[in-house]
């Protein structure tokens, strides 16, 4: 991932946001990783519920559907999908595990989170 702002002149800090490291802290998620460019620095985002909607949101609007249709490619759209069913998978799994009061530490563990498997 990307990111550019004004105040960072004509530099764009790149990050490996695939490599970051999740872990649960309170209500959020907290991400933290090292920026690859223009030079090492750690970082760390804060994901509350709020934020995973507002970038479900923006993910489901047309301008977006419309871009990815148009910018990438049938393999990657294919990758989307499959990261979507997960998605949707892992949340009915943990949703069904709390329910039935199977599971009640909240999310996975780090790995589990980050590599998409459901807990053993």
């Amino acid at each position: 991932m990307n990111f550019w702002s004004e105040g960072l002149g004509d530099l764009e800090l790149v990050m490996g946001l695939d490599r970051s490291k999740l872990q649960r802290q309170g209500d959020h998620i907290l991400l933290t990783g090292v920026v690859d460019a223009p030079a090492p620095w750690e970082y760390e985002v804060r994901v509350q519920y709020d934020d995973w909607l507002a970038i479900l949101r923006t993910a489901t609007r047309p301008e977006t559907g419309g871009f990815i249709a148009r910018e990438v490619s049938l393999g990657s759209v294919a990758d989307m999908a499959v990261s979507i069913v997960r998605f949707v998978v892992l949340l009915a799994w943990h949703r069904l595990l709390r329910v039935t009061g199977v599971s009640r530490a909240g999310p996975a563990a780090p790995a589990d989170v980050k590599s998409g498997s459901a807990p053993h």
